[in-house]
């Protein structure tokens, strides 16, 4: 299982590199602009969509929440971007209201406590920071292998050459 867990997480790391800069993709639907990860702790980075509500392609989103203003910016189908919460935030629900054309709302849930840790916890998709024991010895297991490999290889080459 750890395999295919590795593996996932160098798709993870390539979609990584590939969209770096971006927002995470998300699909929106009609309604309500989104927050994610939602609730979140004090000092995350967060994203909000339009839901394709946005009359403009661009604007601002502010919030008292906010470390600072967002600046959303057109995404695949919709208008977006990404802030930080401030750090020493209250627990609480706070409006983020997106300026784009029209005027929207969306709700940041804002927890001190229980949130899970890290970004892979919270649900927006991406890969944890550190490795795991076991991952340690995976990744020992393939340089193992693969020095058996050109060790038995080497001798076998050099065998050949001093009968040829």
């Amino acid at each position: 299982m750890r395999v295919l867990i590795a593996t996932a997480g160098a798709v993870l790391v390539t979609a990584a590199i590939a969209t770096a800069g971006t927002a995470p993709v998300s699909a929106a639907t009609a309604g309500d602009p989104t927050v994610q990860p939602n609730p979140a702790s004090p000092g995350t980075r967060v994203w909000v969509y339009d839901a394709n509500e946005c009359t403009a392609p661009s604007g601002t989103a502010t919030s008292q929440a906010l470390a600072a203003p967002i600046a959303l910016a057109p995404l695949a189908n919709m208008t977006g971007g990404g802030g930080t919460l401030r750090e020493g935030l209250a627990a609480g629900t706070y409006t983020i209201t997106l300026h784009c054309g029209s005027t929207l709302t969306a709700t940041v849930h804002v927890s001190t406590t229980g949130t899970p840790a890290g970004a892979a916890a919270a649900g927006d998709g991406s890969a944890e920071d550190h490795l795991g024991i076991g991952d340690a010895a995976v990744g020992s297991a393939f340089l193992a292998g693969g020095l058996a490999f050109a060790t038995a290889s080497f001798i076998r080459r050099r065998r050949a050459a001093a009968r040829g």
